[in-house]
């Protein structure tokens, strides 16, 4: 695991070594094991390496063939990297290392961008072919591996961070009003876009090729197949997972450093841990947090787990005491980002850090297996039907609140139309419904929304899926937005935050890929999710089959009490008439809401609390034309 970045320049003008020591420096926490680099007329790479393989300097990066014209900057792990290496040797190539870094400049040589169809892991990574003098940038099938790119002036500039493109001089820094706009409604940066004006992220299964001053983008994987016209009996089926599963984590247990896993003693987790345990000659560290305090706390259930399956459990204790951490957790972020069990994570990866350099996390689960099943069930079902119907009601009385039409004509009218079905799962998962956001947005900036609804990418994903089985349609959904966008983008930045590698077991390429051949009745029934991995591991210990809750923080709690002073700065009245962006009696109005206990607002609240912390982060100020005199009612 490593950060990477570099700097192509058209012309063949030279680079400047201390900009590229400059971008090194902004990933250092991604790698404080070695730096390297490397320069020739028009190119510039760095990397900061964690070692994971091979720990000897052959390791280093970046990494050259045997003539030096091809050069590689990579983050990640390939898993199937072993029988690729010995297909190279037999036919004639040569190893300095035991990595699988070296696997890909060799692999190259042979097959050219081609190689990308043969490799299985997560990666991010440049691939500099001096021959040809043309960079080719790639990032894994799934997202797991971040990597940014955008131009400055006649150059290409990538890194695995926002913050290596920032610590260069000249780059754009202009705030992207539509990317704000699509953070509020998904509480994170979606899609290939970036906050930032002309920076762009390359997408999963998306590789590019920069030569002559031009970008060339292409996808190399479509996604995960169509359900088998004929599929496997539900037991036969069940018993195929396991195995698979068995193999993926195996896979990803190769390392020449400690390996350990967060356990929850949920379901996946422990399936996780079940599988990492029986693989592992040594015994396991297993990793979980506890929220003094809280009711829904899953410490004990992973003691319980941890107590049956043998394992070294460590166990780190939160409270209202650390709460101060969240702007120091918070500003790890490159861009806003408002899923708060980011705040556990961060913590619980510098515990595990302590003990071992990899972690197996159970992300990946839900969206591949139907983890969430008041998301995922088909919309004929009767509890979907139901739910629909109150939320309608929900949204019409707040439309009337808002100073929209009456309750009666509204309900009459949105009972008339229901929303698309796109719309409808894009709503599940946003911060802000589109009524929410007329009403607490500047004018101008409530345009954008309007627009930026039409084209919100979970809506988007949902409706350029082919049709056929609903429960595969919408997970398919959720693997190209909210796990790449919310669930991976956290795991990455937290864990390496702390120099901590973290894999993902159930988005193994071989395991997605069986899932998805797989009936949606497999995974979701009847308010029921993951149904096939239930049967798969039913010896497992009963407490890992429960309701899971997760490592999501008492945010409300804490909004109400430790973090109310710096919720109040971020969110007073003049710091939001300063910047334009909201109406402040909207905001006021929803944290008073929150905080005499009318409800729990934390989602809205943190997610307009993380954008204006990040905000004030930035170099050079941003802001929106100041909202005219409102009398908008409040959202709450």
């Amino acid at each position: 695991m490593c950060g990477i970045a570099g700097i192509l320049r058209a012309g063949g003008a030279p680079v400047d070594p201390a900009e590229l020591r400059a971008m090194a420096r902004a990933l250092s926490h991604r790698g404080p094991d070695d730096q390297g680099f490397h320069a020739e007329p028009g190119l510039g790479l760095a990397s900061r390496r964690l070692a994971i393989l091979d720990p000897s300097p052959a390791g280093h990066q970046p990494m050259a063939n045997e003539d030096g014209t091809v050069w590689l900057v990579y983050n990640g792990q390939l898993y199937d990297f072993e029988p690729l290496r010995r297909r190279l040797e037999q036919r004639g190539h040569r190893f300095r290392s035991r990595t699988d870094t070296e696997i890909l400049v060799h692999l190259y040589e042979e097959e050219g961008e081609g190689l990308l169809q043969s490799i299985d892991g997560m990666f991010a990574f440049a691939l500099w072919d001096a021959r040809r003098r043309r960079l080719l940038l790639a990032r894994d099938r799934l997202g797991i591996k971040p990597l940014v790119y955008a131009r400055r002036d006649t150059d290409v500039v990538f890194g695995s961070e926002l913050g290596a493109l920032f610590a260069l001089g000249g780059m754009p820094r202009d705030v992207s009003p539509s990317a704000v706009v699509h953070y509020l409604y998904q509480s994170s940066v979606p899609g290939g876009t970036s906050i930032v004006e002309g920076v762009a992220r390359l997408p999963p299964a998306h590789y590019a090729v920069v030569e002559e001053g031009t970008v060339r983008t292409a996808r190399y994987w479509e996604g995960p197949p169509a359900e088998d016209e004929r599929p496997a009996g539900f037991a036969a089926a069940a018993h195929a997972f396991r195995s698979r599963l068995d193999a993926a984590v195996r896979s990803h247990l190769v390392a020449d450093v400690p390996v350990g896993t967060f356990l929850s003693g949920g379901l996946d987790s422990t399936a996780v841990t079940r599988a990492a345990r029986d693989a592992s000659a040594s015994p396991l560290h297993t990793f979980s947090v506890r929220f003094d305090g809280r009711t829904e706390d899953e410490s004990p259930h992973a003691r319980r787990v941890s107590a049956q399956l043998g394992t070294e459990h460590h166990e780190l204790h939160l409270g209202p005491g650390h709460a101060s951490s969240l702007p120091e957790v918070m500003a790890r972020f490159d861009e806003p980002f408002a899923v708060s069990s980011a705040f556990a994570l961060y913590h619980l990866a510098g515990l595990a850090r302590e003990h071992v350099k990899v972690v197996l996390t159970g992300d990946g689960a839900d969206e591949t297996l139907g983890g969430y099943p008041w998301r995922h069930e088909p919309e004929t079902s009767p509890r979907t039907l139901l739910r629909r119907l109150g939320m309608t009601v929900a949204r019409s009385a707040r439309g009337a609140r808002l100073g929209a039409p009456g309750l009666r004509g509204e309900l009459a009218g949105r009972l008339r139309r229901m929303r698309s079905p796109g719309e409808r799962y894009a709503e599940i998962v946003t911060a802000f419904v589109p009524e929410e956001m007329e009403a607490l947005l500047h004018p101008e900036l409530a345009e954008v929304a309007a627009r930026a609804w039409a084209e919100n990418p979970v809506r988007l994903a949902y409706e350029t899926e082919p049709g056929g089985d609903e429960v595969n349609r919408r997970l398919r959904a959720d693997l190209r937005t909210t796990l790449v966008d919310e669930m991976l983008a956290k795991v990455d930045r937290m864990t390496m935050a702390r120099g901590l590698e973290a894999r993902v077991p159930f988005l193994d390429r071989a395991l997605v890929e069986s899932a998805f051949r797989l009936p949606g009745g497999y995974k979701v029934r009847w308010g029921r999710g993951k149904r096939l991995l239930r049967r798969a591991l039913a010896d497992l210990p009963a407490v890992a089959r429960r309701r899971k809750h997760g490592f999501d923080v008492p945010l409300g709690e804490w909004l109400r009490g430790p973090l109310r002073p710096w919720m109040g700065d971020l969110l007073s009245a003049g710091t939001l008439r300063r910047r334009g962006f909201f109406r402040p009696e909207v905001v006021e109005s929803l944290v008073s809401a929150h905080l005499r206990g009318r409800g729990d607002y934390s989602r809205k609240i943190f997610t307009l609390v993380a954008l204006e912390a990040w905000l004030q982060r930035l170099p050079t100020a941003f802001t929106a034309q100041a909202p005219a005199a409102s009398r908008a009612a409040p959202l709450a």
